[in-house]
């Protein structure tokens, strides 16, 4: 029930638009209503064998003495609801001439279908308008969500699970919505308004269908049970699907040059059989409800028909006008029941894929803005890593330990170590992308996360080995993170990161289309563009994963000198991963298994360190190899 109030709560804003919808709903209930209620006299009145057997020169005083016969039948039986209701009707449409009378039925049923049609036109166009907002809040919520999730969280789901809630979730409650957010409204009252009318006509024939009624509810609450349980594995198996197609594509590159395109091919039709399966099984469900449902109500519709066909012709207070009027409106009746059964049905999809929805938007967030955080404008003095310890989850052991090092304001400093040594892990904690499990960082003698989180990496820049471009033109890209940056300023980042003169080779320029992560563009023409957006952003802190040890000779010489530029006078986080790049670094910190091994100066290390040593000299060997073999191919 829980599930139900949170995704009602994305309605909540729209509580004008569901009021105006309920009152539409109850306009047409009541003329629809009103509209049978009238064909039924109208069958009963003008075909009836008092009208017919009579000449048309004796119409008016014969109708004029059927009229009074039957208004003094009427008057003559115990006045109840139902039967002053069909009075005051009787009385409105019944005219001593039966053409008078036709006119009259004419338009009020006219009448009834016209407000009935208006009503509901307007209540399904205000639903498909709160629809289509809900669904787009929706995203937008579980968008936000994702942009203000800590790094940890990708780390524990796969891109492919979050696209699939993203899209095929929120289609899922879409579907909820257009098929039963309306119906949930009009079916319970239009149950309710003709549960109020067959009592109203016969007590006994009401009590009779009540009690077979709720088995078929029963029932149906059985299957949308197994439904929900069903459809949820069917969400979670779509994810899977989404994730083993994702993977092929976005290394479709290894997949050919290792031959393996019919081993994927194999593995999603795995994947996508399991999924075939297991949405067949939930739609077998779904299929038997309507079957079932109509048994049990035809069940009900012939024991009716015994009961009260019995009741007329023994004359036992039921008369056959009241029986055919009770038997139109429990055939009205069905469709309702039917639709709600259908909406159970539907809800309980909606709700497997909703239990998803919030599962993401109950995430906690990163702490942007603690209660006592400082805003920090600018970075003055050093950064502080005070015994840090760090680890991902609380089961893990600890990634790093115990790190005490200062970097001061315009030193380089780089980290090396074997892979896994963790090096990554130290600059991200610098940002907080992770929190420290132990220990502190301090900025200026600010613990970072006493600092609101915007400023804070505000300060920083980050240029990483794998470069991140966006779907947009190199102007887009350059000014990501100063959007109102100036052309001038766009073209200065652009020269200083060595990028002008492969963008001047553009036909558009600046406003190329470098489309899907700069797929247009070359490893060194992404490596620069990147570098231009940190130069253009300008931070006083710079995190590099060394960006030249995929490129070619002559890329690697022009990133070089853009990242050269970007350094100058900055505070500079080094991931280093050729050893010969950073030689000139103000530090080196050595790490070995998350523990600081040594802290020193290129020459210093070498004579210390024996992890420092053993790295260097294995890089120089490797180094003069390669030298070795392009001398050879050259002779």
């Amino acid at each position: 029930m829980n599930l139900y109030f949170k995704v009602l709560g994305f309605i909540k804003p729209y509580w004008k638009g569901i009021v105006l919808i309920i009152v539409l709903t109850f306009s047409y209930v009541l003329f629809n209503n009103l509209s049978i209620w009238i064909s039924v006299d109208f069958v009963r009145e003008l075909f009836s064998p008092g009208y017919l057997q009579h000449s048309t020169a004796a119409a008016d005083s014969s109708q004029q003495l059927s009229l009074t016969e039957n208004l003094k039948t009427v008057t003559d039986q115990d006045q109840g609801i139902y039967q002053q209701i069909n009075n005051k009707i009787k009385s409105f449409i019944l005219r001593k001439d039966r053409f008078q009378t036709l006119k009259i039925v004419c338009l009020v049923i006219f009448f009834a279908f016209l407000m009935k049609n208006v009503s509901q036109y307007s209540r399904k166009l205000l639903l498909t308008f709160i629809q289509a907002r809900v669904v787009v809040d929706i995203r937008n919520k579980l968008q936000r969500k994702f942009l203000r999730l800590p790094m940890s969280f990708y780390h524990q789901h796969h891109s492919g699970t979050l696209t699939s809630i993203v899209f095929n979730d929120v289609n899922a409650i879409q579907q909820v919505l257009n098929q039963s957010f309306g119906k949930i409204i009009l079916s319970p009252l239009q149950i309710i308004a003709n549960i109020i009318i067959l009592l109203m006509i016969s007590v006994k024939l009401s009590l009779i269908t009540f009690i077979i009624l709720p088995i078929s509810f029963y029932v149906i609450y059985k299957i949308g049970q197994a439904i929900r349980r069903r459809s949820r594995r069917v969400f979670q198996q779509v994810a899977d699907v989404v994730l083993v197609f994702q993977e092929a594509v976005s290394a479709i590159n290894i997949v050919k040059i290792f031959t393996n395109e019919r081993r994927e091919e194999d593995r999603f039709k795995r994947t996508n059989f399991q999924y075939f399966k297991k949405l067949f099984r939930a739609e077998r469900l779904k299929i038997a409800t309507t079957p079932i449902n109509e048994i049990l109500l035809v069940l009900t519709l012939v024991t009716l028909l015994w009961i009260g066909g019995r009741m007329v012709y023994l004359n036992a207070g039921l008369q056959a006008e009241d029986f055919v009027r009770f038997l139109v409106f429990l055939f009205a009746m069905f469709k309702p029941i039917q639709e709600f059964s259908g909406i159970n049905n539907v809800m309980q999809t909606g709700l497997a894929a909703s239990e998803r929805v919030f599962n993401i938007l109950e995430q906690p967030e990163e702490a942007y803005d603690p209660s006592d955080a400082v805003e920090l404008d600018e970075f003055r003095r050093e950064i502080k890593y005070d015994h840090v310890y760090f680890k991902y989850n609380d089961d893990d052991e600890f990634g790093l330990q115990d790190l005490n090092f200062t970097i001061k304001k315009g030193e380089t400093v780089a980290f090396v170590g074997h892979s896994g040594a963790g090096k990554t892990t130290i600059v991200d904690l610098l940002p907080r992308f992770y929190p420290v499990s132990d220990g502190q960082i301090l900025i200026d003698g600010i613990n970072i996360n006493k600092i609101k989180l915007l400023s804070l990496r505000k300060l920083i820049g980050l240029v990483s080995q794998e470069t991140v471009l966006f779907n947009d033109t190199i102007r887009g890209n350059i000014a990501y993170g100063v959007p109102n940056a100036s052309e001038e300023d766009i073209i200065k980042a652009a020269k200083a990161a060595n990028a002008w003169d492969f963008i001047q080779q553009f036909e558009l320029g600046l406003d190329t289309h470098i489309g899907e992560r700069g797929i247009k563009l070359s490893g060194g023409q992404k490596q620069r563009l990147a570098i231009a957006r940190a130069i253009l952003k300008n931070p006083p802190i710079l995190i590099l994963d060394e960006a030249t040890s995929a490129l070619d000779t002559e890329s690697e010489r022009l990133v070089q000198e853009a990242l050269d530029h970007l350094m100058a006078n900055r505070t500079v986080l080094v991931i280093a991963h050729r050893l010969s790049t950073i030689r000139n670094a103000n530090k080196i910190v050595v790490m070995h298994q998350g523990k600081i091994d040594h802290i020193g100066s290129h020459d210093e290390l070498y004579q210390k360190s024996n992890v420092y040593r053993t790295l260097y000299d294995n890089q120089l060997l490797s180094g003069q190899r390669k030298e070795e073999k392009v001398k050879e191919a050259s002779e």
